[in-house]
This record gives structure tokens, sequence and C-alpha cells, in this order.
């Protein structure tokens, strides 16, 4: 006669399984009314502050906090490349946790011969004054050094980078959550045959259309898709005081982004009491997340200004084209994939007296340009000591976005395809499958005590 599991022991079952995956599928902590930036766990929870004992990282995006202490406002990092001669895209995000100038750093190199750090790229962000809530992002490429290259410099070819994340010169040390994004590229055979980047930024602003009721959301993962193909599209929302929202674009080699915000001038009787607007902005995360806004050369347009009633609120951001061989002239964009529209509004002086106000826009993006300019990726790929072929890789999937999980575009998720289905949103369905499996349990043992 069998024996029924006993309640402890599958109580206990379930409790582990559930301890696992609501730790695994919990969001990376958010600054108060700050911006969700996503990201799976570390295994230690949180990256070294010891240069001579780095986190060893895998490819992917991982949440981390900076802040606690000075010391513990720079982690150490230590990448192994897959591919043999990559190039390696690092990239931080970061929400502000609060009205101090706060700032975001990245540093990938190598150790050379001498055991010292070697520094082969370093970007940085800092808050704009007005509104320090928004995203701070920053983000390199490490790999071959210009498109005509032969030779096999160490940012190339060495087996293991070193990554340095930071605040900079900020002295805040309010915990900020960040996240970081490593994802790793395969090597171009010819690139110096693609097309050149443009000589300068030039876009065309979009012209708004017929706005549909959509708001952005506060997080990277639930940033809502916007189809902004052909004359692009546009989307209204009413933002807080402080508050920040989030929409998703794909973007493919070739195509540019343009993203413009507009808003009536306010009611004159909402800003007695006021000496000044609100300020408001509008920027660009690519899929490293690098946040920036390209203002047009013409010197027409600005990604910042301000709601006020003196006039109507018009700012726009955008990029050049998406070309491979931007990365060799610190040319934005880099890599194809998901890319954010970020707007944000100024919060409230916290010694005001004044009653927060809500800012109406409309926000119009627009995609234009056909897919063109795509580099060739090699056949095969080999491990860094040329001794193993790479399982999984193809050249129609040149990305590595996760542990063996190759990708076409740099952000993982396809071209106007669903972004809903991060590593967390797969956490949160097995949670929801062990709390069915935990209920069936209890089932049984009910049933076996009758």
């Amino acid at each position: 006669m069998s024996r029924p599991v006993p309640a402890v022991l599958a109580g206990a079952c379930c409790l582990a399984w559930l301890a696992v995956t609501t730790g695994y599928a919990a969001p990376a902590l958010a600054a108060p009314g700050g911006v969700d930036v996503g990201g799976a766990p570390l295994d230690d929870g949180t990256g070294s502050t010891n240069p001579a004992e780095p986190t060893v990282l895998e490819p992917g995006l991982w949440s981390d906090s900076l802040g606690g202490s000075d010391a513990q406002n720079t982690h150490h990092f230590t990448y192994d490349r897959r591919l043999r001669d990559s190039t390696v895209h690092v990239g931080v995000v970061g929400s502000p946790p609060s009205t101090d100038s706060d700032a975001v750093r990245v540093d990938v190199g190598y150790v050379d011969e001498d055991g010292s750090f070697s520094s082969c790229e370093s970007d940085d962000d800092s808050i704009t004054y007005g509104i320090p809530q928004s995203v701070l992002g920053a983000a390199v490429s490490v790999g071959q050094a210009s498109a005509d290259a032969t030779d096999r410099p160490p940012c190339q070819s060495s087996a293991t980078l070193r990554i340095e994340v930071s605040r900079g010169s900020s002295g805040v040390t309010a915990p900020m959550p960040i996240a970081i994004k490593v994802v790793e590229e395969a090597r171009v055979g010819d690139a110096a045959s693609l097309p050149e980047p443009a000589e300068a930024v030039d876009y065309d602003v979009p012209d708004a259309g017929d706005a549909e009721d959509r708001p952005g959301a506060a997080s990277f993962d639930d940033a809502p898709e916007l189809d902004a193909s052909g004359d692009g599209t546009t989307v209204s929302t009413t933002l807080a005081q402080g508050e920040e929202q989030l929409w998703r674009v794909g973007l493919d080699w070739g195509q540019q982004l343009v993203a413009r915000v507009t808003a009536p001038a306010a009611d004159e009787a909402d800003f007695e009491g006021r000496y000044s607007g609100i300020p408001v902005r509008v920027r660009l995360v690519d899929p490293r997340r690098a946040v920036f806004a390209l203002k047009d050369d013409d010197g027409e347009g600005s990604a910042e200004g301000q709601y006020h009633h003196d006039e109507a609120l018009d700012i726009v951001a955008g990029t050049n084209p998406l070309r491979y061989r931007n990365r060799f002239d610190d040319d934005l964009p880099v890599v194809p994939g998901d890319h954010w529209v970020a707007v944000s509004v100024g919060p409230l002086d916290e010694s005001s007296d004044l009653e927060a106000l809500d800012v109406p826009v409309e926000l119009t993006v627009a995609v234009t340009g056909e897919p063109a300019g795509a580099p060739s990726y090699p056949g095969v790929v080999t491990s860094p000591d040329e001794g193993t072929q790479v399982e999984g890789y193809s050249p129609e999937e040149p990305f590595l976005v996760a542990e063996e999980t190759f990708s076409a575009v740099a952000s993982g998720n396809p071209i106007g395809g669903d972004g809903w289905f991060s590593t967390r949103r797969w956490a949160g369905l097995g949670l929801a499958a062990a709390s069915i499996a935990c209920l069936g349990a209890g089932v049984v043992r009910l049933r076996a005590r009758r």
C-alpha cells in the first residue's frame, strides 16, 4: 500500500520552489516614483566592490544596486568572451533615487601583462537640471577598432574583459537601482564595404496624427510597443510632475527613429504663483541601454522644453540611420532591436506649497527608411581559443543575448515581436505553475487523509 507524501515534505517543496521563483521574478528595486529598469538578480545579489574578486557576468540583463556607502558606488565584474574576436556590448541604466546630482558610468577593458587594468571604452551619463528622476544610461561596444582594421588588438582578442560600473564622480550614496546589459555580437568579415555613417544628424520631424490614448509604462519590460512605420503613430497620455513614461519601438539596420512631444499651452490660472514652466524632456534608449537624444544639425528643435501658459510645447529627439559602421565613429544607434522612447516631467519642488500639475502630451514616433545595409556574419564562429565551434549560432542570429541563446537583434526580441515574455515574465509563469502544483499536492494530501 502506497503512503501519501507527508504534508511537511510537500509544503517544504512548495515553499522552496516559491522562494526561488518569486526571488527570481522579483523586479529590480525602483526608486520612489522612478522607472523599473528590469533585469534578473545576480547570483550574489549585488556586484563585487573588490576589484580583485569581480563578479562574473553572463550574457543577459542583470539587476544590481549602487550605493549605501562610497565603497558600494563602484562594482567590479568580469566577462568571458564566448565568440572569437567578437564585439561585446555593455550598458548600464539607472533610476536615480533623489534630486541630488547623480550619474552612471561604465568602463570596459582588460588586464594587461603587468596585471594592470587597461581601458578599452568608457561612457557616462548624468542628471540634467530640472528633471533629476529620469533614467540615466551609458553603454560601450568593445571589439574591432575600425572598419578596415586587420590586426587583433587586446580589446578585440582578450578572452576575458573587465567591467567597472560606477556613479562616476557623483558623491550620492543613496541606493540607485541599475540594470547591466551584456550582449556579444559575432565579428563581421568586411565591415569596410558597409555603408558609412551619416555625415550629419539629419531627420524629418513627423507631423502629429490622430492621437490614440495610450499611456506609457514606468518599466522597460512593460513599455507598450508602438508601430511607428510609414507616417508614424501618435499617442496621448498625461504625466504627473516627477513622472517618466516609456514606449518601445523596433529599429532595423538602415532605419531612423524620430520622436516628437507636443503639449498645448497651459491654463494661465494653473501657473498663478509659479515663476517658471515645468520642464519636459524626451530621450531615446538603445538596446544596450545607452540614453541619448540627437539634435538635427540644422539647429532647429530641442529635446527639452517647458510646459507653460506662454506657448505650446514642441520638442523632438532623433537618431542617425542605424548603420554597422556607426560604432567606429561613436555615432548612435549601433545595434538593431528594441529602442525605448522616454518622456519625463520635472517634479514639484519639495519645499513648495503649490499643488503638482498634470501635463497632457502627445507623442508622435516615426521610423523611416526600409531595412538596408545589414552586415554579413560568418557561417560558423568558434570560441576564443578557436578550439570549439559555437553551437546555436547562425548568421541570421548573430547576437548572443543570454547563455546559449542567440537572436537576430541585440534586444533579444524580434522587431515587431512581443517583448512581454521577459526573463521575469517566464519566472512568473513558473511561479503560477508551481502554485497550481502545490495546490494539487494539497488536494491529494487531503483526500489521502479521508
